[in-house]
C-alpha cells in the first residue's frame, strides 16, 4: 500500500451550510450510532425471529425485507464515515492498519468459535465444507465472491464493504474520491443500463468462453486511465487494487444490478457527508438522493423478477426490494436530517456495539433452540446475542482497536525516522513525477468520530 499522503488542500466549500452539525458525544456521531443500533437490531431479530417462527421467512421474501433493509442502512453509513476516515488521516496505509484492527479481530475470533462449533451435532457444516481450504477463504472476508459455503451466514456484506474501500484507496490515489455525486449517479444509472449482463459468478461459469475477452479489456480500460495518472510504485498499487476489484466483482454472488445497487448506496451516504462538511450544496446531495431513490425503484421494475424461492416456495415482488431499498434510504435520510439531536443512550450504546451483535448473532444461530415457548425461546436467544455482543466489543473489539492505533503511532515513528535519514533532494524546476500524481484533495475538518479504526463497518 502506497504511504504517499494525501496533500492538505481545502476544497471549496459552500455557504451556508452547515459544517459538521451532526452532535456527537464521546467523538462519535450520535445520528450514525443510532443507525447502526438500529440496523444491527433488526438484522438480529429477523434471523433469529426467522429460527423460532419460520413464516418470518415467508413474509420477508413476499413483503418485506428486514435483514437487508439493516444491511443497506450499514452500507449508507459506512460511506459516510469511511472517506471521512481515511481523509482525516490523510494516508492510506494508515488507514488500511486501522481498518484491519478494526475489524479482524473480533471476525477472526467468531470464525474460530464458528468452526469448533462445527464439531457439534447440531452446527454440522453440510457435506460440500471443505474444512481447511474453505476455512482459509472464510478467514479473507471474500469468500462470498468464491462460491463458497459461509462459515457466517451474514458475512456476505464484509465482502462488498472489503470492494468499496478498495475501491475508495483507488480514487483516493487518483484524486477523485470527491466525485461522490457523480459516481453514485453513474452506478445507478449503470444498474439501471448495464444490470441484466454479467451473470453472477462469471469468472467460473464453464459455459462463459468469451470471459478473458472481457478480463483483457477491463484491464486495458483500467491501464488507459491509471497509467496517465500515477507513476513508479503508486501506479503499480493502483492496478493491481483494480485488478482485484475487477476479479472479486466480476465473479460477485448477485446479480450485477443489486451489486451495483450497494455501492451506488454506499457513495451515496459519501455525497451526504460531502454535504455535511460543506463541500456540496444542498441542493446537488438533495437531487442524487432523490436520484438514486427513483433510479433504484426503476432499477427493481426492470429487473427484479419474482421466482418462487425453493426453501419457502413464497415469490418475491419487485415492490418487496424497491421498498426495502426506499425505507433504507429513508430512515437513513431522517435521521441525517435530525443529526443534531440526542439520541437515546441505549440505542447509541447499540450502535457502538453493532458490529459484534452483527457477527455475534450469528454464532447464537448455531446454538440449539431453547426449550421454551416461542416468545420466551426468542427472547433468550436476542438476550444472548446482546449479552455476548456487550462482552465481545469490550475484551475484543476494543483491545483490537488499541493494538491498531499503537500500531498507526509506531509506523508514523518509522516514516519519521526514515523521512529524517533521508538527506533533503537538491532543488529542481519539476517535481518528481509521483509528487505531481499526488491528489490535490485534502480532509476537510475532523471528522467528529472516533478515530478511524473505531468507526463501526457497515458490512452487516
Amino acid at each position: 500500500m502506497t504511504t504517499t499522503p494525501v496533500q492538505n488542500v481545502a476544497p471549496e466549500t459552500h455557504a451556508g451550510d452547515q459544517v459538521h452539525a451532526a452532535r456527537a458525544r464521546n467523538g462519535r456521531l450520535e445520528f450514525l450510532d443510532a443507525l447502526r443500533g438500529i440496523a444491527a437490531l433488526v438484522v438480529a431479530v429477523q434471523h433469529l425471529g426467522e429460527v423460532i417462527w419460520p413464516e418470518l421467512v415467508v413474509f420477508s421474501h413476499v413483503w418485506w425485507r428486514p435483514g437487508e433493509f439493516g444491511v443497506l442502512v450499514f452500507f449508507i453509513c459506512s460511506g459516510f464515515i469511511i472517506p471521512a476516515s481515511m481523509e482525516r488521516r490523510g494516508n492510506l496505509s494508515e488507514f488500511w492498519i486501522g481498518r484491519v484492527f478494526r475489524l479482524f479481530p473480533l471476525y477472526l475470533s467468531v470464525l474460530l468459535l464458528a468452526l469448533i462449533a462445527f464439531a457439534t451435532p447440531w452446527a454440522a457444516p453440510g457435506g460440500d465444507y471443505r474444512i481447511v481450504s474453505d476455512s482459509l477463504i472464510n478467514a479473507t472476508m471474500l469468500q462470498v465472491f468464491f462460491e463458497r459455503p459461509l462459515v457466517i451466514g451474514a458475512s456476505w456484506t464484509l465482502g462488498y464493504e472489503m470492494v468499496f474501500y478498495l475501491l475508495m484507496t483507488v480514487l483516493f490515489m487518483l484524486g477523485w474520491h470527491r466525485r461522490s455525486a457523480g459516481i453514485a449517479m453513474g452506478l445507478v444509472t449503470a444498474a439501471l443500463v448495464l444490470g441484466g449482463f454479467l451473470v453472477p459468478f462469471y469468472l467460473i461459469q464453464p459455459q462463459i468462453r468469451q470471459w478473458p475477452a472481457v478480463v483483457i479489456g477491463l484491464i486495458a480500460l483500467a491501464v488507459a486511465i491509471i497509467a496517465p495518472r500515477l507513476a513508479g510504485r503508486q501506479r503499480v498499487v493502483a492496478l493491481s487494487i483494480t485488478l482485484l476489484i475487477l476479479m472479486l466483482f466480476l465473479n460477485r454472488p448477485n446479480d450485477l444490478w443489486f451489486s451495483l445497487l450497494l455501492l451506488a448506496s454506499m457513495f451515496t451516504g459519501t455525497v451526504l457527508y460531502r454535504y455535511d462538511i460543506g463541500e456540496l450544496p444542498k441542493r446537488t446531495a438533495a437531487a442524487v438522493f432523490c436520484f438514486a431513490v427513483v433510479g433504484i425503484t426503476l432499477v427493481m421494475y426492470c429487473y427484479q423478477v419474482g421466482a418462487p424461492d425453493p426453501e419457502t416456495g413464497a415469490t418475491p415482488r419487485w415492490w418487496t426490494e424497491a421498498g426495502t431499498f426506499v425505507s433504507a434510504y429513508l430512515v437513513f435520510g431522517a435521521l441525517f436530517l435530525l443529526r443534531r439531536f440526542a439520541y437515546p443512550r441505549v440505542l447509541v450504546y447499540l450502535g457502538t456495539i453493532s458490529y459484534s451483535v452483527y457477527l455475534v448473532h450469528a454464532l447464537v444461530l448455531l446454538l440449539p433452540n431453547p426449550p421454551l415457548p416461542d416468545v420466551p425461546a426468542f427472547a433468550v436467544l436476542l438476550g444472548a446475542t446482546l449479552v455476548l455482543s456487550v462482552l465481545t466489543y469490550h475484551f475484543i473489539e476494543k483491545p483490537g482497536q488499541l493494538v491498531g492505533r499503537r500500531m498507526i503511532a509506531l509506523y508514523r515513528e518509522r516514516q519519521g525516522g526514515r523521512a529524517a535519514a533521508v538527506p533533503p533532494a537538491k532543488p529542481s524546476g519539476e517535481p518528481p513525477a509521483e509528487e505531481r500524481a499526488r491528489t490535490a484533495a485534502a480532509p476537510g475538518p475532523e471528522v467528529t468520530d472516533q478515530p478511524a479504526d473505531n468507526t463501526a463497518s457497515t458490512a452487516r
